[in-house]
């Protein structure tokens, strides 16, 4: 049985966040959109109320939530389709999957890679349907809307530490969707991950090797540390053990890609924070 006093405690403290990023006069505070409290509100809080979005082959709809007199949004997906082959618009594709499971699976890689980038993303059930349910990012554009204007970020250097940190993650879980529309930016120009619903694919073999040429030194810290064990752990719930072999087979060779980059043009020009 769940310890009352703690309950109090977790709630209290994910209503304080909840208040600090919901509140008109905090444009300029960083929007709090991972970690346990908002996980414990996505998990806890009432759904009153769902609209569509109109955006996205997957149909996600936005909920209301509300917990405690607090008030939120997330985004409520339920798709969970899987084919060994399917025609798309692009030609045909092989290992299809489009589901609500590996969205939660990318928010938990996220986690254990300390990517910070997927927004809190949780299991969830509404009106009979099983779920992923994750935090509505309040962004100040898209990609698409970035390139269109012509905006330039304001420290060039960041964002392209950002982007090589973004694409390592794609190449990572085998990204089949990301586009210029499911790539959100902050007010503060940071960059956030949505859509993972086409994603863990259980290819041994990288997206688009060809991306790679940067690498941070902490993300491939934290990829060495991802073993089997680990990742059943965290991820076996959503992904099955062909998407996990894959998974795991993709890391050594974003490792192995690493390390002969370095060999060939040095730490200095291959490795960033």
């Amino acid at each position: 049985m769940r310890n009352p006093k703690t309950v109090f405690t977790v709630g209290a403290a994910c209503l304080a966040l909840f208040t600090l990023a919901t509140t008109e006069n905090s444009a300029q505070t960083p929007q709090t959109f991972q970690g346990s409290n908002i996980e414990e509100f996505l998990s806890r809080a009432k759904i009153t109320g769902i609209k569509d979005i109109g955006l996205g082959v997957t149909l996600p709809v936005k909920a209301t939530l509300e917990l405690e007199g607090v008030k939120g949004y997330g985004v409520f997906k339920t798709i969970d389709e899987s084919a060994k082959t399917k025609q798309l618009d692009r030609g045909i594709e092989l290992e299809f999957q489009d589901s609500w499971r590996t969205e939660v699976a990318a928010y938990e890689l996220d986690k254990l890679m300390g990517l910070g980038m997927v927004p809190a993303t949780v299991e969830r059930t509404y009106d009979g349907k099983k779920g992923s349910l994750q935090f509505w990012v309040d962004s100040k554009m898209s990609e698409a809307e970035r390139v269109k204007k012509k905006l330039q970020p304001p420290r060039t250097f960041e964002w392209e530490e950002q982007v090589a940190r973004l694409r390592l993650f794609d190449n990572l879980i085998y990204n089949t969707d990301r586009h210029l529309n499911n790539l959100l930016i902050t007010e503060d120009w940071k960059i956030r991950l949505i859509d993972h619903s086409r994603t863990f694919r259980p290819f041994e073999q990288l997206k688009d090797q060809k991306q790679l040429t940067r690498f941070s030194r902490s993300l491939l810290e934290k990829l060495e540390t991802l073993n089997e064990p680990l990742i059943k752990e965290r991820l076996g719930k959503y992904l099955t053990p062909y998407q996990i072999q894959g998974l795991l087979k993709r890391r050594d060779a974003i490792l192995a890609l690493a390390q002969k980059l370095i060999g060939e043009k040095g730490a200095g020009a291959v490795l960033y924070r």
